[in-house]
């Protein structure tokens, strides 16, 4: 109970204007480590938002043992509140991946599958090892999961040549969303398959 205490009042310090005060309550926080996951989760539904930064920095530098709590409460909390979430876990990168990939997969929960798919393509390059995840996404049933999908794999640039298949066949998706994101992929992987896609796609 004291530990609890002690985290919520250098939370509340992470919205001082005195960078020194804020400076230090983050370190403080960095070094109790496992113990304000849960506070620190909560702090990402802050309306302040140099709250919300300062705790996405202190989760993604006590990286790997925040995942499992993370990916939890991002399954079940409010949107704006999720997407938070969703941008700490990219921030922590490569450990992050495996479940983010399986919320990819959820059948149940559209919402969820959005975030992972938002939460990767927000990782860049870091995903690589997502990218079959992310082509099977592509063909999800949510127009913002297949949107998303084609944006992460436009970040992955030549890694993502695999994707060049099924990316053509996003260029014919109901979604006009989906059409430009995949466009914009093909044209950032640049494979000649890709760009004879594109120049198809120009003279159509």
């Amino acid at each position: 109970m004291e530990t609890e205490h002690i985290v919520a009042d250098l939370i509340d310090d992470l919205a001082e204007l005195d960078d020194h005060i804020s400076e230090a309550a983050k370190k403080e926080l960095i070094a109790i480590g496992e113990q304000a996951i849960p506070q620190l989760i909560e702090a990402l539904a802050d309306n302040f938002g140099d709250v919300v930064d300062q705790a996405t920095d202190i989760l993604a530098a006590i990286g790997e043992p925040a995942i499992p709590e993370l990916i939890d409460q991002m399954g079940i909390v409010e949107r704006y509140h999720a997407l938070a979430i969703g941008n700490a876990l990219s921030r922590i990168g490569e450990p992050a991946i495996p479940v983010l990939v399986e919320a990819l997969s959820d059948k149940l929960d559209e919402d969820f599958r959005e975030y992972a798919a938002r939460a990767l393509s927000l990782m860049g390059v870091a995903a690589i090892s997502a990218i079959p995840a992310l082509i099977q996404a592509l063909t999800d049933p949510s127009d913002e999961v297949r949107s998303y999908a084609a944006y992460a794999l436009s970040k992955m640039e030549g890694a993502a040549a695999d994707a060049v298949p099924a990316l053509i066949k996003a260029l014919d998706d109901e979604s006009g969303e989906v059409q430009n994101h995949a466009a914009f992929a093909l044209g950032t992987i640049g494979t000649p398959e890709a760009e004879q896609a594109l120049i198809e796609l120009s003279q159509a």
